[in-house]
């Protein structure tokens, strides 16, 4: 499933990866602004109209029990907007129907729109803001006036879910709540979860008798098989796409030296690329250009393009996130059975081979000024639930952030349920890293990789680039920086 999915604007050229970046970046922003956050514009995008002050509780004036844990006002009406991209918006419906039937005496309103902006930014301004919103696609709000306005969701972690032991927040996958932690206030719930893995065709896999690689070297080994048939191990993106095979560095990096590895990244640290991690995973990907593993011609095509090169047998593998089933759908011919596995481990690993990227997108927010955040905050409760989580990654096959809700077969997807065997393989040996979300650095790191697969420059050159690339950014005051590994 897409990531972070578009209605059809320019940005449609935007790869995933870089709508991911985005929809992050726009959050983490104000995030790592800290207070003086709290003194912004309290309309959202500009614009005149009432002011609220944001981050107070969910939990409402109604008796609270353990079946109505956030006091909802059962005959109060709840509006639910949600951006109608490629995840649709029945799984919302749903949720909306089993509000419903909760809390029969309520009105329920849950509509669609690729207009986040342009529709909801005069209901703020007007101060009638919907009670829970999802904030995504090319037109979202912008967040700098936004965070002030919106509700802590404190309570709906700590609330008991719907329909399983434990609260919220203990259901969910690791690491979701971090990227909608503001000022040690919880404002933003993303809904969807993304594996980053190395992607393949297990029918061409079986009918072949080989195994997917778990290290380096058996990696290369069966690349210069490939080779002998005249195709290659990977397919490339240079125009916009090249900086998937940097998150397939950082993730071997990562594995190898420890997360610890990526948050000297995100700290900007000097000579955070001279890592002994960082160049043994650059090394090794230099060797695979070396050896002529990669597509040539990349440096002319968009990630569309190689994709479609992959999957129709010029390649063997491509890393990316697990929205790459759906938006190769049209061309992935029948059969295909595409499976991710985690990237190779390097010699001597301290992470299992089992550990991978992953981070949570899709940021549902409840606005404090709307008539019923109470409501809001349940409705979201309700998408939390184990009945809906099963039911969105059944509509779009794509995980939510709950754990435990997709079955073995995943729903009969091939990549679903490879996804999913991995989230149960990795268990808390996850990481993720954010310095170019933080501070933009995609087209830059797009560059940088591109001249490297091309033959350009070779690893070190490539070290050398990225290292310039974050002190710039040190460097400049006029930058504001973030905490590492918050």
């Amino acid at each position: 499933m897409k990531e972070v999915p578009m209605g059809t604007t320019a940005s449609d050229d935007m790869t995933p990866l870089e709508r991911l970046g985005a929809s992050r970046r726009s959050f983490l922003a104000l995030a790592g602004a800290g207070a003086g956050a709290s003194v912004l514009a309290a309309c959202a995008g500009g614009g005149g109209g009432e002011t609220t002050e944001g981050g107070g509780s969910v939990t409402g004036d109604g008796e609270v029990t353990d079946e109505n844990p956030l006091g909802v006002d059962g005959a109060a009406a709840v509006t639910a907007v949600i951006f109608d991209g490629g995840y649709g918006t029945q799984y919302a419906e749903d949720a909306g129907t089993k509000y419903q039937e909760l809390y029969p005496d309520a009105t329920v309103d849950v509509s669609g729109t690729v207009n986040i902006q342009q529709d909801l930014q005069p209901q703020f301004a007007g101060g009638t803001p919907p009670d829970l919103f999802d904030n995504s696609g090319a037109q979202k709000l912008a967040i700098d006036g936004l965070v002030p306005q919106l509700a802590d969701l404190g309570d709906l972690l700590a609330a008991p879910m719907l329909d399983a032991e434990g609260t919220v927040e203990e259901n969910l996958l690791p690491g979701v709540t971090s990227p909608g932690m503001f000022d040690g206030k919880f404002l933003g719930m993303n809904y969807v979860y993304t594996v980053f893995a190395l992607w393949y065709s297990a029918s061409e896999f079986e009918e072949k008798g080989w195994t997917v690689p778990e290290t380096w070297e058996d990696l290369m080994a069966l690349g210069e098989e490939v080779k002998g048939e005249g195709r290659y191990l990977f397919s490339y993106g240079g125009q916009n796409a090249s900086n998937y095979y940097q998150e397939m560095a950082l993730s071997m990096a990562a594995k190898l030296g420890g997360p610890e590895v990526l948050t000297k990244i995100d700290a900007l640290e000097e000579g955070a690329f001279e890592q002994e991690a960082i160049v043994q995973a650059y090394d090794a990907m230099a060797e695979a250009v070396e050896a002529g593993y990669f597509e040539p011609g990349g440096e002319g095509i968009k990630h569309t393009d190689a994709q479609t090169n992959w999957v129709t047998g010029t390649s063997v593998f491509y890393p990316s996130g697990s929205w790459i089933e759906n938006e190769q759908a049209d061309v992935t011919p029948e059969g295909y059975d595409m499976t991710g596995a985690p990237v190779p481990s390097l010699p001597d690993s301290a992470m299992p081979h089992e550990a991978f990227h992953g981070t949570a997108a899709e940021q549902y927010f409840v606005p404090s000024g709307g008539e019923n955040p109470t409501g809001g905050a349940e409705f979201l409760r309700i998408m939390l639930s184990k009945e809906q989580a099963e039911n969105f990654a059944e509509l779009t096959k794509a995980p939510s952030v709950i754990k435990d809700t997709v079955p073995e077969d995943g729903f009969g997807s091939t990549a679903l349920a490879s996804v999913n065997t991995m989230i149960q393989a990795a268990g808390e040996n996850t990481f993720t890293y954010n310095f170019s979300d933080w501070y933009g650095l995609g087209a830059d790191s797009i560059t940088n990789w591109t001249s490297f697969l091309k033959g350009d420059i070779d690893a070190a050159g490539l070290r050398e680039a990225e290292q310039a690339m974050i002190d710039r950014v040190r460097e400049d005051d006029s930058i504001t920086k973030f905490e590492a590994g918050s």
